[in-house]
């Protein structure tokens, strides 16, 4: 059974934005499993660097929609992401640094946090792109 499950109470109906979570629902699972299984250091590290940079991608992504659609949440939406980037680079800091366990209240984190953020902040962005006709 997968960690997070992508499913339809995830979903915020504009299909690029859901596309793109169950990516990084995906990179989480596979932490998740790379932790659990007890994966190399070099595996984990892996998953963790394209954890991150999908993740810059993603945030890249809806906020230059929001740029595109005058978006008015912007700068709230824009600091919540700056504030997982921070602490996912403060991870993989210090699991480059030697700290290579990866804890449960680290995974509990990146899940908790993207499932909330889904949930409150992109679906509140994907009903103003749906006012716009952007699905």
């Amino acid at each position: 059974m997968a960690y997070i499950e992508f499913n339809d109470s995830l979903k915020v109906e504009n299909k690029l934005i859901d596309q793109e979570h169950a990516v990084l629902i995906e990179y989480i699972n596979l932490l998740q499993k790379a932790v659990e299984n007890e994966s190399s250091v070099k595996i984990v590290g892996q998953v963790l660097e394209g954890l991150t940079d999908y993740t810059k991608t993603h945030f890249f992504v809806e906020e230059e929609m929001m740029k595109a659609f005058e978006y008015p949440d912007v700068d709230t939406h824009k600091a919540a992401h700056e504030g997982f980037k921070s602490k996912l680079v403060k991870l993989i800091e210090n699991y480059n640094n030697g700290d290579t366990e990866i804890s449960s209240s680290a995974l509990e984190f990146l899940k908790d946090w993207l499932t909330e953020h889904i949930l409150k902040i992109d679906k509140k962005l994907s009903d103003f792109l749906a006012d716009k006709s952007f699905r």
